[in-house]
């Protein structure tokens, strides 16, 4: 093998999604699972059939890329403002039943713009900051002036709200994780309330992700879940956030290459192939090897006991830790179904 093979094991991604979409169901919500780690339309439309009601999206490539490819409902949990973007936002209305989000007045003016110069209507969701200090406007009376203002907008109609609890995904304990996510959904339960309470429809309140969606369903006021990337076992979410029930999908293979001591060998594939940051790959299935350390293109890896006979030329599997870091640094995807490869799909890139 010349360069790492980035594979996706659908009989294991399938069990995955089987499993997680039978979850969210039972919690009495919707799934509509993020795309960003994977961009594919094949893979989503895979978890439609498995119960998802449509997809969450990163960015408008995505949106046109899960219209076209006919998936029922698109929400883009991002800010565009941008007029190419809007237009092209309008254009993927047409296709599917599309969401879109806003955390500021600026932005619903122009999505109300947009919409005039299009013929369209968007529906919008209030972005709403849980803790999470990334987008997302103040709850309660902030987000419930901005409701009101942007539904009398012309072309706009505010139809929910969302807010993320991604700071909350690694507490180690479950009663205190638990706890953190009720009090970030109970704002924005206020909020919704709120919101109604001044005549504004807020029928979607859409959370969660897959280091938290069986807590955060647990929470009444939640309507839909975006967990997306569990689908592949990444040990981001199986090892530093408690999910439970899935097994690894998407694995790299990579080469044997040195061999430079007893204890350590050195492997065709870094940070170029696999990223670290969130959360490092292990070895799959060769028992006292371990990842010491990532350059561009080699990952030293340290020996014990038995994995001390690998040898230069053997293949081995990574389990990545973190898909949404690593499925774009790659051109194409080898599907496979256990051990026989099946097809090749191209990394879409937004």
């Amino acid at each position: 093998m010349f360069m790492p093979e980035l594979r996706l094991d659908l009989d294991v991604m399938e069990q995955n999604a089987a499993r997680i979409g039978k979850e969210v169901l039972s919690l009495g919500k919707l799934w509509r699972p993020h795309v960003k780690a994977h961009s594919q339309p094949k893979i989503a439309k895979t978890l439609v059939e498995y119960g998802a009601c449509g997809v969450t999206a990163a960015n408008v490539a995505e949106v046109e890329v899960m219209a076209a490819a006919g998936i029922p409902s698109v929400l883009l949990a991002h800010i565009a403002v941008a007029e190419a973007q809007l237009n092209r936002l309008a254009a993927a209305s047409r296709q599917t039943n599309l969401l879109v989000t806003v955390d500021h007045f600026v932005q619903s003016e122009l999505y109300s713009v947009a919409a005039h110069r299009a013929g369209v209507e968007f529906q919008v969701l209030i972005d709403i900051d849980v803790g999470m200090q990334r987008t997302g406007v103040r709850p309660r009376v902030d987000a419930t002036r901005l409701a009101v203002a942007t539904d009398r907008l012309p072309g706009v109609s505010v139809v929910g709200i969302m807010g993320y609890e991604g700071h909350l995904l690694t507490i180690p304990d479950p009663a205190e994780k638990k706890s953190a996510i009720f009090d970030a959904m109970n704002v924005l339960k206020q909020s919704r309330d709120a919101i109604q309470q001044e005549g504004v429809s807020c029928d979607f309140v859409s959370a969660g992700g897959s280091g938290s969606f069986w807590m955060t369903g647990q929470h009444d006021a939640v309507t839909e879940l975006q967990a997306g990337g569990g689908i592949f076992g990444d040990l981001f979410y199986t090892q530093a956030c408690g999910l439970q029930g899935v097994e690894p999908a998407l694995t790299l293979t990579a080469d044997v290459v040195s061999r430079p001591s007893l204890d350590r060998a050195v492997l065709n594939c870094g940070r170029k192939a696999v990223n670290p940051v969130v959360h490092s790959p292990e070895l799959l299935n060769v028992a006292g090897a371990k990842i010491e350390s990532l350059s561009a293109e080699h990952a030293v890896v340290s020996l014990e006991g038995t994995a001390r006979d690998l040898k230069i030329g053997d293949s081995v599997g990574l389990v990545v830790g973190y898909s949404d870091h690593c499925i774009l640094m790659h051109r194409h995807i080898h599907i496979y179904r256990g051990t026989e490869k099946v097809d090749v799909w191209p990394v879409i890139r937004g």
